[in-house]
């Protein structure tokens, strides 16, 4: 990167962070967290913006990205991994060996739940649970993952409450993906609340301890005016993605 590129980025990031704290302070929106998506980008972006003084970055590939980066980054020790890619079974193992690994946050199913309880190591993560948010398919578009609307409180009531899923990890919130048509009124986004008043009433959960990741570069500010407490920006941040680069 040259100096140039370095002073875009910085920018962006700027621009990006007051954005957020915009919206946030007109909707009355408290801690809103900017996840940085930095799939598909140089390692040398990521430490940039960790220079800054950022730790939340999202990525989407175990393999071919997520595992190379935090290995590559095993320095920065505050930095703070989102994975937000689908899950494949067979990698679960790899990503939850992952340095620094701080949520997953796209599972939709409980056999993906068992498996990374199997998987994740109190011993070597400090006694800490692995944070798991449950994915819902709000557009319940077939091109999407996550389990459908009505599924949901199910699978949060096994995460907190099947012995082996509560001993290794902790139930943060529900995340979706907005349908990049969606009108003002923002249907995605209302579903996905109301799947969280209803977790609260029906569990026990404390509704504030619940958190939403919803909204990205498109559509993040209705997202927080809505009720998204975690919004994932990649190329409003970083520029446009090269995906040959991922393999």
């Amino acid at each position: 990167m040259d100096e140039t590129d370095v002073l875009e980025l910085i920018e962006n990031y700027k621009n990006i962070k007051d954005r957020v704290e915009y919206v946030s302070n007109k909707f009355d929106r408290r801690n809103v967290a900017l996840v940085a998506v930095s799939k598909t980008k140089p390692v040398e972006m990521i430490r940039i913006l960790y220079e800054k003084g950022h730790r939340h970055f999202g990525e989407n590939y175990v393999i071919q990205e997520l595992i190379q980066k935090s290995e590559e980054l095993a320095s920065l020790n505050e930095i703070k991994w989102h994975y937000i890619g689908s899950i494949q079974s067979n990698k679960i193992k790899h990503l939850a060996s992952v340095k620094n690994l701080y949520v997953v946050e796209t599972v939709e199913k409980k056999e993906v739940l068992d498996k990374f309880a199997k998987s994740w190591d109190l011993e070597k993560s400090n006694n800490t649970k692995l944070n798991i948010m449950i994915q819902v398919n709000t557009s319940q578009e077939e091109s999407k993952s996550g389990c459908h609307p009505n599924d949901c409180l199910e699978l949060v009531k096994y995460c907190v409450e099947d012995e082996k899923c509560k001993e290794k990890l902790n139930f943060l919130g529900l995340m979706t993906i907005g349908s990049p048509n969606a009108t003002e009124d923002q249907p995605d986004f209302k579903c996905l609340v109301e799947c969280k008043n209803n977790i609260a009433k029906n569990t026990g959960i404390p509704l504030e301890s619940i958190q939403l990741s919803m909204g990205m570069s498109h559509d993040f500010e209705p997202a927080i005016e809505f009720g998204s407490t975690s919004v994932r920006v990649g190329s409003a941040i970083f520029g446009d993605r090269d995906y040959s680069k991922k393999n």
